[in-house]
């Protein structure tokens, strides 16, 4: 059984036939067609013939079905887009392409691979970067001005073993921190606000009996959490 459909790149109306695609279990219900004439592939497309909504050929000059050629359409690259109402399926045609699956796997291995800089985890050189401007204070922020007071901030040799610890940490058994948990001390914790890995480098009790802990993180660095917290 063959069904009209629009080739985008012979930019006719053709009668074409579905292609079985074998695709058991994992089929997509996309149903296929081969062009008779550049012999690519396309998925189905309504069309007044089957039904469907989409606009009915032409008739040509000679009687014959018109493609959007012979009604004044421009070919690819030589306009903005199709005529309002067309169908366009924009696709590149291998003819070396033998089945549906092919042609996927194949623009699928066509797309550019992303660019940029993609961080998988911290680097332990970082560490040193953030040991020279850190506050040990208790509002649970990373440095800020008004804390800079040498009596608050934690020795530089302190710190250089809570970098130590944290480059010597399991990083793959890093579990996400939540005040109502309990941890223990060179435990890895993910604050997930932060995007931030850090270790806890000892525990402590405020006043009024609340417990936390006290983590360095590769970016925030000295920070203390809460931990026991009531959920």
């Amino acid at each position: 059984m063959k069904t009209r459909q629009f080739c985008s790149v012979c930019k006719e109306w053709l009668d074409m036939a579905v292609v079985p695609t074998g695709d058991g279990e994992e089929d997509d219900g996309v149903i296929w067609f081969r062009c008779p004439q550049c012999q690519g592939f396309l998925p189905k497309l309504k069309s007044a013939a089957d039904g469907g909504d989409g606009p009915e050929p032409e008739a040509g000059p000679d009687g014959g079905r018109s493609g959007p050629l012979d009604r004044g359409a421009t070919g690819r690259g030589e306009g903005e887009g199709s005529l309002e109402g067309e169908p366009s399926v924009d696709q590149d045609v291998d003819p070396s392409w033998d089945s549906p699956a092919a042609m996927t796997a194949a623009r699928a291995g066509a797309v550019p691979a992303p660019t940029g800089d993609v961080e998988d985890g911290f680097d332990p050189d970082d560490i040193a970067a953030v040991v020279g401007d850190l506050d040990d204070s208790e509002d649970d922020v990373a440095d800020d001005e008004a804390d800079d007071d040498p009596s608050t901030l934690a020795p530089v040799e302190e710190l250089a073993g809570y970098a130590a610890l944290l480059q010597e940490a399991d990083l793959d058994a890093a579990v996400p921190y939540r005040p109502w948990e309990t941890y223990e001390v060179g435990q890895c914790v993910i604050h997930l606000a932060w995007n931030d890995c850090g270790v806890v480098v000892a525990k402590e009790t405020l006043p009024g009996g609340r417990r936390a802990i006290k983590c360095f993180f590769t970016t925030a660095g000295v920070v203390r959490l809460i931990e026991n917290a009531p959920r």
